[in-house]
């Protein structure tokens, strides 16, 4: 029973972490946004 919990959780993870990826790949533009450094924080 245990075996099957595990495998099950790590195929959650896979999963999660997927869509987690898919999400953040989605913010940017083709993930070559970079935000402007603002002027403070460039000393």
């Amino acid at each position: 029973m245990k075996k099957v919990l595990y495998s099950m959780m790590g195929i959650a993870v896979v999963a999660l972490v997927f869509i987690a990826n898919v999400a953040s790949a989605s913010a940017c533009f083709y993930c070559h946004y970079q935000p402007e450094v603002p002027e403070s924080l460039r000393k």
